[in-house]
């Protein structure tokens, strides 16, 4: 059955797309009508005057020309849009609402969506049009931290692969503004191709009843509980990526980490249809991927649900993974776990791991200036991340940080800063607030800054009266939400135009 036969059902239905600004709202209301689908009601709390800089911020894949011209196409398609003064004017009439990811974040969605979904009427997101409509084999990452990363390595892996041979293409598609969404390409996908998701708690929350041929959880700690009103909700809504799996699926799992540790204990009591596979850093495994004496290797005792290959063997060693922490060698032998399992042969492994180089915003080296190496680390917005990129250095530790708290405790970082941090600088947030908590001021350098003007004008003096180590290092590593939108997106300059004034 074709995706416009399967979109059927949506025809003559009243549709309303929550937050069509967005890059998610705006690619699935670009494929519905592509697809057929003509009564669209699109809802965005932008005025119209303002509806081109929201839409340009949420679209930052896209190059500029690339925006302007998504943007008209947007604005041109058969559907209304209620700006600013008319939003969800209408939407209590709809047979079927479509989301964003953070639609319940924003006071102006509610209580009117929240009554509305309790009435029975369908809510979806770009999640549930990928799981319901895919012809192809789908792999979806999940996780509180390093789903980004490991994402990117599977890509990296599987695109080689199909290098090899000519029956598989391989899809991408992440969770953020920085990632182009493929729905409009579900159409040219094959039985043989691959979709690969990155996939958040928030787009997990409305399953529909479908998972993926192949789920990684990375790790579960507290995060978003203020989105999910407790972790116990949190921890749901991630296994909701595998809750639904059938026989010959695969759940991967870290055996490191607590939460999905218990997970996979549970799947095996219960008697899930999948199968699991775990990855450890720490220990051996028998069915899993593992690091041990330097080396990555996988292992499997059960032949049969293998797809020929070796039941066990050495993919690389440690040292050739190009990306640093002991946290990115979690994401290579998650990556590598999934690659595995779908038959790929061991040495392309290797090849897809070795060449991956690093995530935007993740630990990326952006200048290495007199010594001073200045990295991007802006997508850790949790605690944890932040932990693991200071984890990733031995030497002084400049770190920029702070933003709004998304319900997390800040004790663990504050003391890995009291410990590792030569200069905490924290920007405004009730997040930064909880570190300074716990920051003990006698051990290390700390200032709390405005914005990114001021920082640099206080690392410019600080650089003249302070003597640093050798190749020391420069983390924005917020551990926080927003500082990207707060403090970088709302300026004349990219993060790399901010850093390179550091040292003028």
């Amino acid at each position: 059955m074709s995706i416009a036969e399967q979109l059927n059902k949506y025809k003559n239905k009243n549709i309303h797309i929550v937050g069509i600004g967005g890059a998610e709202g705006s690619a699935i209301a670009e494929f519905l009508v592509a697809n057929g689908v003509s009564s669209i009601t699109g809802h965005d709390f932008s005025s119209k005057a303002d509806f081109k800089k929201a839409f340009y911020n949420t679209h930052l894949s896209l190059k500029l020309k690339e925006r302007e011209k998504a943007l008209n196409h947007l604005l041109n398609l058969p559907i209304k849009i209620n700006f600013k003064d008319h939003y969800l004017e209408g939407v209590e009439d709809a047979d079927m609402v479509f989301v964003s990811q953070v639609w319940f974040k924003y006071p102006q969605n509610m209580p009117i969506l929240e009554k509305l979904k309790d009435s029975g009427v369908p809510f979806k997101t770009i999640t549930n049009l990928y799981f319901e409509l895919a012809p192809c084999k789908i792999i979806s990452v999940t996780g509180t931290n390093g789903k980004t990363t490991t994402a990117r390595i599977i890509n990296s892996i599987f695109e080689i692969y199909s290098k090899k041979q000519d029956k598989t293409k391989i899809y991408f598609a992440g969770n953020d503004r920085q990632n182009v969404q493929v729905l409009d390409k579900l159409g040219e996908m094959k039985k043989d191709d691959v979709l690969i998701l990155e996939t958040s708690s928030t787009q997990l929350l409305l399953n529909s009843g479908v998972s993926p041929h192949i789920g990684v959880i990375t790790n579960i700690t507290p995060n978003h509980i203020d989105d999910h009103g407790s972790f116990k909700n949190y921890i749901e809504a991630k296994k909701n990526l595998i809750r639904y799996q059938k026989a010959g699926d695969w759940a991967i799992l870290n055996w490191d980490d607590e939460e999905t540790k218990k997970i996979a204990n549970e799947s095996r009591i219960k008697n899930q249809e999948s199968r699991i596979f775990l990855f450890s850093r720490k220990e051996e495994l028998e069915d899993g991927c593992f690091a041990k004496d330097g080396k990555i290797i996988v292992s499997m005792r059960d032949t049969e649900c293998l797809k020929g290959h070796s039941v066990s063997g050495i993919i690389c060693n440690v040292d050739d993974i190009k990306i640093p922490g002991k946290h990115n060698l979690e994401n290579v032998l998650a990556a590598a776990s999934v690659a595995y399992l779908y038959g790929i042969d061991l040495e392309i492994i290797k090849k897809g791991i070795v060449n991956y180089t690093g995530t935007k915003h993740r630990l990326k080296l952006l200048y290495n200036i007199n010594g001073v190496k200045y990295y991007d680390d802006t997508q850790a917005t949790t605690p944890e991340a932040v932990i693991a990129g200071i984890e990733s250095f031995n030497n002084d530790i400049i770190l920029l940080a702070g933003g709004d708290n998304k319900g997390m405790d800040y004790q663990k970082l504050a003391e890995k800063i009291n410990n590792k941090i030569k200069l905490l600088i924290l920007f405004p947030g009730d997040a930064s607030d909880e570190i300074e908590k716990f920051v003990d001021k006698n051990k290390i350098d700390f200032v709390k800054v405005k914005n990114f003007s001021e920082a640099i004008n206080f690392l410019k003096k600080y650089y003249k009266k302070t003597v640093l180590s050798k190749d020391s290092t420069v983390l924005i590593s917020p551990g926080a939400a927003h500082f990207y939108s707060k403090y970088i997106e709302n300026t004349n300059k990219d993060l790399r135009e901010w850093v390179k004034l550091m040292k003028q």
